[in-house]
């Protein structure tokens, strides 16, 4: 999952006789598991019961709910149904069952009684009554609309709907998930158009039939559908398929740019050459645009499920802004997906996840998505290093390095995700995935001095994620795997390289990549290109200045403890009225600040603190400050040399 704000995974065997309607292919017959993760011998050895339905009705999606009715083989006796809870790509215990409505079970004709269990909300108890051998579920699940926090369940609006089939679903306990059956189906409102990487039975104008799945692949396949769709290839004839699929509240926002499609084209093209494998029957990036479902960068093993406003992808500031969204998620497939950390890679949808290797799992995602960002050219390379440059000025201004160490972050992230965007600073937020883009950056340029430029973290890429092509598997790994893989590019002793700066507590953030690859971090009054996208909405970073950031609608959403917003009284929750006199604006204060570099007088900002007028003087003379990368002539360029693309019709 990007931060715009992974599931168990086996071999599967297909058979090529079956379509996945207009944007799919091969069906699944059977699921065996290969590479166990170890947790799964927390489930006990039981043998699974015969496969279950589930059909979802999304024809009221316009109305905001959802029907769905479960068919579960059953015996005689107690019997517990859970809901999931840990969702994979999430890290975090927040299946929304909250949202959960109407929820009976009916053997035959008769109703069965059922209660929650009083501890875990997620578990759903029923007693099945003798010379039952099935037992019906209903229920309706009530989406939401977007809203200020995360919500996983406002995924739907009038024109358009993602199913994240986590919604509908219940299970029995006792079972790894790899080894349910599903027998799954959708009705859409007429006229609608779906997309997902499930393999298709059949399809009327009453229902979709999907091929059996196991629940593991189900809950990570979304189904995407609409009015208004379209499909783009991005490999035409090549193998796997992979394909762009785009639906939005309007038709006119389908009209994508073409060179951003080459981009796109480029971008899997790229990841082929990084990766040099793949491990998915096709690919299918899934884009929503839409300012009436929730904001969305979520991986999957053979899709993503991306969501960005309406008009992303005609504005140039927010294309610019969203240029790794993709790189990232489609890197997910590899890392995430593919290998998996042992403590993220549970056999339930119950057992909590230990978040210790997120800095790798959502970290290192993060640094290949820059890489492949500028390899595809969705950025320039002046583009990405003014993205580095961003990144090491945020870390830099984090006052809670000094109490909460990266580590610490990845640990906690199953509840820093949740966290509130004010005082990010001092509490630390999911720090794991900007910070270790500067981590992985050294680790990159210490094995290209270590072996003279001729090995790099590509090499890592093609031996770590090297295996069999073509189907969704796991292979777990520990810290010892990572470590002793890298050695094996090149020697070094990593635990102490990856254990000094993961537990460090010192304020300083770790830019050895940029100086190793032959740059440093500097500030000046020149703005920041992607800083500056950032703030075509209206929103004002100061942090490298006065320490303040402050939101489109004038609240202050962060000031740094130690820097001088702070020191004047300035805190998160306050809204700005007025800079020197004048109705605020992020521009007035951009201004004042310039021009107090050049007198002795201190800035004065007027803010509302819950219904008191308050005015604060800032003593800064410091002028803007905008970070950016700068060469260092004496030192050889491994920064540049890995943003260039490795494919031969990206270097023309």
């Amino acid at each position: 999952m990007i931060e715009l704000a992974a599931l168990t995974r086996y071999t599967f065997f297909v058979m090529d006789k079956i379509s996945r309607r207009q944007v799919c292919s091969a069906p699944l017959c059977l699921a065996i598991a290969l590479f166990l993760p170890a947790s799964s011998l927390a489930i006990p050895k039981a043998t699974p019961p015969g496969p279950i339905s589930i059909s979802v009705d999304a024809t009221q999606v316009s109305q905001r709910i959802l029907h769905a009715r479960l068919v579960f083989p059953v015996n005689a006796g107690p019997l517990t149904l859970f809901y999931p809870k840990w969702m994979p790509a999430d890290h975090s215990p927040d299946g929304p069952v909250w949202n959960l409505a109407g929820l009976k079970f009916h053997s035959a004709t008769r109703e069965i009684p059922w209660q929650q269990d009083p501890v875990d909300m997620y578990a759903f108890n029923v007693v099945v009554p003798p010379a039952t051998t099935s037992l019906e579920a209903s229920l309706d699940f009530l989406i939401s609309a977007p809203g200020p926090t995360i919500d996983f369940s406002a995924s739907g609006a009038a024109n358009l709907f993602v199913l994240m089939w986590n919604q509908v679903v219940l299970y029995p306990k006792g079972y790894a998930v790899a080894n349910l059956i599903f027998h799954p189906s959708l009705k859409l409102p007429t006229g609608w158009k779906f997309s997902t990487s499930l393999p298709v039975s059949s399809q009327s104008a009453e229902a979709i039939l999907f091929a059996p799945v196991p629940l593991d692949l189900l809950v990570d396949s979304p189904v995407q559908s609409g009015e208004y769709m379209r499909v783009f290839p991005l490999n035409p004839g090549g193998t796997p398929p992979q394909e762009l699929d785009v639906v939005s509240d309007d038709a006119w926002a389908l009209d994508v740019p073409p060179e951003l499609i080459e981009h796109y084209k480029r971008l899997v093209a790229e990841a082929s050459a990084l990766y040099k494998s793949h491990h998915f029957r096709d690919y299918h990036f899934l884009l929503t645009l839409s300012d009436n479902i929730m904001g969305l960068g979520q991986e999957h093993h053979e899709s993503s499920d991306d969501r960005v406003r309406q008009h992303s992808l005609v504005d140039p500031n927010e294309r610019l802004l969203m240029a790794g969204l993709f790189p990232h998620e489609f890197t997910h497939s590899w890392n995430g997906q593919y290998r998996r950390p042992e403590g993220l890679a549970t056999p339930d949808f119950q057992q909590p996840m230990k978040g210790e290797l997120l800095w790798v799992y959502e970290g290192l995602t993060d640094y290949l998505g820059v890489v492949l960002t500028a390899r595809s050219g969705l950025l320039t390379p002046e583009q990405s290093r003014e993205q580095i440059a961003l990144t090491a000025s945020t870390m830099e201004h984090r006052a809670g390095r000094r109490w909460r160490s990266l580590q610490n972050s990845a640990n906690a992230a199953q509840i820093l995700y949740f966290s509130v965007p004010q005082w990010t600073s001092y509490r630390r937020g999911t720090d794991f995935y900007p910070e270790s883009i500067l981590i992985w950056l050294e680790v990159d340029t210490i094995i290209r001095r270590l072996t003279g430029n001729r090995k790099s973290m590509d090499d890592f890429c093609q031996s770590f994620y090297g295996g069999r092509d073509g189907q969704p598997v796991i292979r777990t790994y520990t810290f010892e795997d990572l470590a002793l893989t890298l050695n094996g590019i090149a020697a070094y002793d990593w635990p102490s390289f990856f254990r000094t700066r993961l537990d460090s507590t010192q304020l300083e953030a770790p830019l050895g990549g940029i100086e190793g690859g032959g740059w440093r971090l500097l500030y000046n009054d020149k703005p920041n290109e992607i800083l500056s996208a950032r703030e075509a909405s209206g929103e004002g970073d100061f942090t490298s200045s006065i320490g303040l950031l402050v939101n489109h609608d004038a609240l202050v959403v962060d000031t740094i403890p130690g820097m001088l917003a702070f020191e004047s009284g300035l805190s998160p929750y306050l809204k700005l009225s007025g800079v020197n006199g004048r109705e605020f604006s992020v521009d007035r204060l951009r201004r004042a600040i310039q021009d107090a570099k050049i007198n002795t007088l201190p800035i004065e900002v007027q803010a509302i603190n819950a219904g008191k007028l308050e005015s604060h003087k800032i003593s800064y003379h410091g002028g803007n400050r905008f970070p950016h990368l700068e060469r260092v002539e004496d030192k050889s360029d491994y920064l540049d040399e890995i943003l260039k693309p490795l494919t031969a019709a990206n270097s023309n």
